[in-house]
């Protein structure tokens, strides 16, 4: 008697449900963009902090590089909510935003001077403007053969 070959059914489904089990409980969140003065210059060594609003969960931080351009990235468990991303930098009024994970987190954060009277300021990079604002400054150039940072 010649032996049964699983189905293709099977095949498929259970190298599925073995991937479910492993990623089902986590997810990421992540924003990059830059930090500028309101003339639209870079804000380099600005304080950068991811913080989840369930009480207790680890905060995730880094700084603005002399580009003013940041990075933060996370892999998260799934029940945490949104989070709130802090920008801060001596000298300037800090800024708070709420970020929701799994999504495309692109910003330009205008920080203003502690003296403005204006408020420091977060908004979503478009993407008409996504070359010219976030890649141009902050994506590393690719040469044939090599890879050279700004």
């Amino acid at each position: 008697m010649i032996p049964e070959r699983p189905s293709a059914r099977c095949r498929v489904a259970l190298p599925l449900l073995l991937l479910g089990m492993f990623t089902g409980g986590c997810r990421s969140v992540s924003v990059h963009g830059v930090i500028e003065t309101p003339q639209q210059l870079p804000i380099a060594q600005a304080s950068v902090t991811l913080r989840s609003e369930q009480p207790g969960a680890p905060a995730v931080s880094g700084s603005s590089e002399p580009t003013g351009c940041f990075n933060l990235f996370e892999t998260i468990p799934r029940n945490h909510g949104n989070y709130l991303l802090f920008v801060e930098r001596p000298g300037y009024k800090p800024v708070s935003v709420p970020i929701a994970p799994r999504l495309d987190n692109l910003l330009v954060v205008t920080l203003v001077p502690e003296t403005s009277a204006a408020s420091s300021t977060v908004r979503p990079i478009s993407s008409s403007e996504r070359y010219i604002r976030y890649a141009t400054p902050c994506e590393p150039l690719v040469n044939a053969n090599s890879i050279s940072l700004h």
